[in-house]
């Protein structure tokens, strides 16, 4: 998908601050991804700038730093290109209509309502985003989107799609482009497709909306006092000279949108009442496996357990054999040594396993610290989902859990997502009014 300007887009004003986020946006990935030819980011960069849930939960401060870092790394040089002609698409326009200053507040701001969003959709979407760093520029520039929705709702696009390799394009208004782009965020969102943190996408979006009329007061209210402005548009009207009046958002716009940012309010009303009244045990679980390294999620819910999936290759197959012996209520408050054979199902195949162990649990049941060996075998799947077990592997290991005390924080996350989206719903009564100052703002006698 390629989206560009279907008509010329006028800017007047400073567009300087889009440059610098550009520009420290394109320094950055120098930085992270010379390693690799400039092609993608290192892995190491990742996790030392990229922002992970659980670092709000273990080390605050540090959480709250990756806020910002995370918005200026990019994990490939096609989703820094994107991000940033996006940016420069949109965020020119909007800079140069409410000044440099807001336009950088708007940005960040939007960021950072990108991963609260995020955060506060762990208890819908799923737990294992705790532990899956997220980078990139799409939450802040999300909000950048949702203003320019506001402000320009019926500029002319070029909506490229690609079939068998071919473009095929066709008009369409901005409204149509973002509103399709935003219900696909909300979907994909709850159907958790992809590796890519969709509520981010939404939180910005969101946050755009609702930041927009607040950026633009003092424009609209510097506006209804030109009077003598006011008056030859009205005294040109009466001679029969009519301007084309910019129409803003129309009513099945606004409906549309309505009714997506209370799906998206839906959401974050479950979740808070979910966090609430039944929350699940959730733990962090570090395993070092044949020397490499990992952290993921453990999480327990109803007397059921969920792992988190592992990309370091040794710690997913030690877990993936784990299972059995990592959450038993049984062993709660004891300390046990295994040394036993038993089999575990792969796939429809199963696998031999030969554990030896020193483990300890805590008054729950999950194991709170384990160090042995584990002798089994691997299982090789294909891209059609066809298992066949292959070779013998050992294993030596150690893993340790820690509990979060997730409750607070993504309940109090929770309802200030769902404030800021009702925010935003309410705020959409005054689209016409923004649109009708920022169309028709490069005529106005104070530009």
């Amino acid at each position: 998908m390629v989206v560009v300007p279907g008509e010329r887009i006028r800017v007047r004003g400073s567009s300087r601050v889009t440059t610098l986020i550009i520009l420290v946006n394109a320094l950055v990935y120098l930085y992270t991804s010379y390693p690799n030819l400039f092609l993608e980011s290192t892995n190491e960069s990742i996790y030392l700038l990229g922002f992970t849930p659980a670092t709000l939960f273990t080390n605050p401060l540090q959480g709250v730093a990756r806020i910002f870092t995370a918005m200026f790394t990019h994990a490939d040089l096609f989703h820094i290109f994107f991000n940033m002609y996006f940016l420069w698409l949109f965020g020119r326009r909007v800079e140069s209509i409410i000044g440099s200053w807001r336009y950088l507040l708007l940005y960040l701001a939007s960021g950072i309502a990108a991963v609260l969003f995020h955060v506060a959709i762990i208890p819908v979407g799923g737990y294992d985003s705790l532990v899956v760093p997220a980078v990139g520029a799409s939450g802040s520039i999300s909000g950048v989107l949702g203003s320019y929705l506001l402000m320009f709702p019926n500029t002319r696009l070029m909506w490229c799609r690609f079939f068998l390799f071919l473009p095929y394009c066709f008009p369409v208004s901005t409204s149509v482009f973002l509103l399709i782009w935003f219900a696909e965020q909300v979907l994909y969102g709850y159907l958790r497709l992809g590796g890519v943190a969709y509520f981010a996408h939404v939180g910005g979006f969101v946050a755009g909306i609702a930041l927009t009329y607040i950026a633009t007061k003092s424009i609209i209210e510097q506006y209804k006092s030109s009077y003598t402005y006011n008056y030859i548009y009205r005294w040109l009207e009466e001679i029969g000279i009519v301007f084309r009046r910019p129409r803003g958002l129309g009513k099945i716009a606004k409906t549309i949108l309505t009714v997506l940012l209370l799906l998206v309010a839906a959401g974050f009303a479950y979740g808070v009442y979910f966090t609430t009244t039944t929350p699940p045990l959730t733990y962090l679980l570090n395993v070092s496996a044949n020397g490499s390294n990992d952290t993921v999620s453990l999480v327990v819910y109803q007397g059921s357990m969920d792992v988190s999936y592992s990309s370091v290759y040794s710690v997913r197959i030690l877990l993936n054999r784990l299972t059995p012996v990592l959450y038993n209520p049984s062993l709660a408050n004891t300390s046990e040594t295994y040394d036993k054979n038993y089999n575990v199902n792969i796939q429809g195949i199963r696998v031999p396993v030969r554990l030896r162990m020193n483990a300890v649990y805590d008054e729950i049941g999950v194991m709170r610290y384990g160090s042995g060996e584990m002798y089994t075998r691997v299982v090789s799947i294909d891209i059609y989902g066809n298992a066949v077990i292959g070779d013998a592997i050992s294993i030596d290991f150690v893993l340790g859990s820690m509990r979060l005390n997730t409750v607070p924080f993504l309940s109090i996350g929770g309802v200030l997502a769902l404030g800021i989206t009702i925010y935003s719903v309410l705020s959409l009564r005054r689209a016409d009014e923004i649109a009708m100052v920022t169309e028709e703002a490069p005529s106005l006698p104070f530009y």
